[in-house]
């Protein structure tokens, strides 16, 4: 009897270590995209809450008629929202002329202040009471930090209506990645799920890939462009993203690299211990500018509509949404531009793409 005990002592002490060597392996040595999707939140620090609350009202109450004049580093500093008189997509040349008018009406009304003469209008009254209690080297530091903003409340609800053709192979291409379906949202911010956008840095598809990167993942030639398959492209960008969160380990990291770079982030990461937020408002890395530093919160707002969008846009589950093109990979076939276009900016593994049509420095 004794013995017997002995040997089912045994073999339980044996069991119970094989299990616990097994989830050893299961936690450690398995690589981290098969345990990205077990995340079922993505993290908001408080000090971007103004950066998402800002493109919460780019994507939902601003028109493509609206111009929002702001401070480039704290974007909740709006001295004017500027509704352009006509109907339709303002022209390019319409956009160029707001930016600009903008810009020279707030630099000039921004450096009289820097003198120290007092406000002279209401304008000057409402903007002198943003800087009340600062110095006023502020004025000609806010001066250089200007930045326009259109609307774009319309592309952002034609990108709803589109992404319903493409959301449920994609969220199954995630899915089975390992990945939180919810990052099928990234499609929005970078095109509004449209299959044959182009950038001016020359990022092509839905998931705006550049050749250089797409080619490591895709098949790219002079005839033929896998960009331009929404299936193709939305399991190279997986495999991008799982890459990324392999190599950072967080979402917010992994998120922000798809814009600015696996390399390029590394090294901010490695700077600040891979704290996002501390990432986010002191690291002043080579183009680490405007766009880096908002991709995260953009994808977040994002988020935010695209999960509440019957409270953002009422009546839109009613709405028709027209079938999309017929998916074609042979080239060379004219490739339309982008309407969601994006400022280029390099970085180390080359995947670029371009800032909004209508985001203007």
């Amino acid at each position: 009897m004794l013995r017997a005990n002995l040997v089912r002592l045994g073999r339980g002490v044996r069991a119970g270590l094989f299990i616990a060597g097994l989830l050893y392996l299961l936690t450690t040595l398995l690589p981290a995209t098969s345990m990205a999707g077990m995340e079922v939140s993505f993290p908001r620090p408080s000090t971007i809450q103004p950066n998402v609350d800002f493109w919460v009202k780019v994507f939902t109450q601003y028109s493509y008629r609206d111009f929002v004049i702001h401070d480039r580093d704290n974007v909740q500093l709006v001295y004017q929202v500027m509704h352009l008189p006509g109907d339709g997509c303002p022209t390019r040349e319409e956009v160029d002329w707001t930016n600009a008018y903008l810009k020279a009406k707030y630099t000039d009304i921004l450096n009289r202040l820097a003198t120290g003469k007092p406000p002279s209008d209401y304008e000057e009254r409402d903007i002198a009471a943003m800087f009340r209690g600062k110095p006023l080297s502020a004025y000609s530091a806010a001066a250089a930090n200007l930045r326009v903003q259109q609307g774009l409340r319309e592309r952002f609800r034609e990108g709803l209506l589109r992404s319903r053709y493409y959301r449920p192979t994609m969220e199954r291409i995630f899915r089975g990645a390992g990945l939180p379906v919810e990052l099928v949202t990234l499609a929005e911010v970078e095109s509004g799920f449209y299959p044959t956008a182009r950038s001016g840095a020359g990022a092509v598809g839905i998931w705006q890939f550049t050749r250089a990167t797409g080619q490591q993942y895709m098949r790219i030639t002079r005839y033929h462009d896998d960009r331009l398959n929404p299936v193709r492209e939305t399991e190279a960008a997986a495999q991008l993203l799982s890459h990324n969160y392999d190599v950072l380990g967080n979402w917010p990291l992994a998120i922000t690299a798809y814009n600015y770079g696996t390399g390029g982030m590394s090294r901010a990461a490695d700077s600040y211990a891979h704290n996002y937020a501390r990432i986010v408002t002191n690291y002043d890395g080579p183009r680490f500018g405007f766009a880096a530093k908002n991709y995260y919160s953009e994808f977040l707002a994002a988020l935010e509509v695209h999960e509440h969008e019957n409270e953002y846009f009422p009546g839109i589950e009613y709405a028709y949404a027209p079938p999309p093109p017929e998916p074609s990979t042979e080239l060379p076939h004219p490739v339309l531009r982008a309407h969601h276009k994006h400022t280029a900016r390099a970085h180390s593994t080359a995947h670029r793409r371009s800032n909004r049509q209508i985001t203007m420095r």
